[in-house]
């Protein structure tokens, strides 16, 4: 999907998706062969948790050592509480 379908599907404005990408929360979308962003349904669940975490208090510093943890198939529960508690 394209950067204004995912922004339309997430409710995240395609300027913030953008940013996102600049600073690690989102990887890099691959592109199409005319340059263009595209996205699959796994970008949609991320950007949904980001949205949702970011309603709970976490930043976005925080965020991407979450996603981190479940790259490499570490139970986060602990990790998030942790950074619910600080």
């Amino acid at each position: 999907m394209k950067i204004g379908e995912l922004g339309h599907e997430t409710g995240v404005s395609t300027k913030t998706i953008r940013y996102y990408e600049t600073i690690g929360v989102l990887p890099d979308a691959d592109r199409a062969p005319n340059g263009c962003r595209s996205y699959d349904r796994g970008t949609v669940d991320r950007l949904r948790f980001v949205r949702d975490a970011q309603a709970t208090g976490l930043t976005l510093t925080e965020i991407p050592s979450i996603f981190e943890l479940r790259e490499q198939g570490v139970p986060t529960c602990e990790h998030v509480i942790h950074l619910l508690d600080g």
